[in-house]
Parts: C-alpha cells; structure tokens; sequence
C-alpha cells in the first residue's frame, strides 16, 4: 500500500474529508466522495479515460432478478459495464460493523457479476471503501467513548483471497485510509465537524 501526504490542491479526496463527518446521509456528501473517487480513479488509470462514465446508475436486472444501484460505471460506446465502482466512506464505529461490509461485498460481487450481460464485458468491479486508520466511537449522546484500529479490524477481514479465487482479479475490494490529525483528542462528535487528513493510499493502478 502507497501512503501520500496530501494537500488540498492536488487531491479532491481531502476536500470531502474535511467535513466528511458532517451530514453523513446527504446526497451532496455521496455526490462528492463519487466526484473524488472518480477523479483520484482515472488520474492512476488513464486506460479508462475514454470510457463514458456516469454516476448513480441502475442495472435493471441484476443475477438475482432484482435491480442493483451502482454508485459509479464506465460504459463502452455500445453501453456495456467496462468498470463498476461501489463506494463507501465510513469514519466512525467501524469496527462492530466490518464483518458485515465483507458478507455484503461478497454479495453483491455475485449479483453484479452474474448479471445478464455483464460477466462477458466487465473489466472490473471495485468495492473501494474510504475509512480512517483510527476512527472514534460515538455513544447515542455523540460522546467519544473509544477508538478502533481499523487497520486491524481489516487485516483480520481479509476478502481478497476470497474475490481472487472466485473472480480472477476481476472483482477487487480497496481500502483507502487515511490518518486524521490528532484523532484520539476529540470528546464529541461536534469536535469531529471539521477534521484534517494528513496521509491516505492511493488508488492503485488495477
């Protein structure tokens, strides 16, 4: 993993943190982390520049016979899923809910995969989750009553073996994380409202 220093001048994913923790279901902070990802994706893989990439894109039938919402796709010029990106940013009380992100990743790897018309096509599908090195917990009063190792937590949730075998690099799960400066000095959420990353991974070449 490539560990950056970052700067607001040179990489749209700091931009988001800063107030990643603020309003955290709305639709303008889900728009602007598929804003970053995108960019930070196509400025490390140029080969998909020329692809036609939207965002909030509905499959209409996926291998279970249902829709499925897809954060961000690159399409062909005849309308085939090149690239699927499923994205998530979580910063706080990670760790209790982990085992169930890597259930739903190997989920909907399946649905997606196994769609009608998309196996023959795909190039990838990218579950990248944007989630901090060390991240607070917060009771029902927004109280700061611990922090998790997230990196641990991850090292011993480790789905790539598992995607590898059943997908042949064609489905890959990436974390990028980052370090908040002076994370554990925090009481409450509100002191959270404003946050500085100091260093995140990079998105890989895939």
């Amino acid at each position: 993993m490539t560990i950056m220093n970052i700067s607001t001048t040179d990489n749209m994913i700091f931009q988001f943190l800063e107030t990643s923790f603020q309003n955290v279901r709305s639709s303008k902070r889900t728009d602007e982390l598929h804003n970053a990802l995108l960019c930070e994706f196509l400025r490390n893989n140029p080969d998909y520049t020329h692809l036609n990439w939207r965002q909030e894109y509905r499959l209409q039938k996926d291998a279970f016979g249902g829709t499925f919402d897809i954060d961000i796709v690159g399409l062909d010029d005849d309308g085939n899923i090149k690239v699927a990106i499923l994205a998530k940013a979580m910063n706080s009380n990670i760790n209790k809910n982990i085992k169930n992100y890597a259930n739903t990743t190997i989920g909907e790897s399946a649905r997606l995969y196994y769609a009608p018309n998309v196996t023959k096509h795909i190039d990838k599908i990218l579950f990248v989750s944007v989630l901090p090195m060390v991240a607070p917990r917060f009771n029902k009063k927004g109280d700061v009553v611990g922090f998790d190792d997230v990196v641990g937590a991850k090292d011993r949730t480790n789905i790539n073996k598992v995607l590898q075998t059943q997908y042949n690099g064609k489905v890959q799960s990436i974390d990028l994380l980052y370090s908040i400066q002076d994370v554990r000095e925090g009481t409450n959420v509100s002191d959270y409202q404003t946050i500085t990353p100091t260093s995140i991974s990079s998105f890989p070449e895939v």
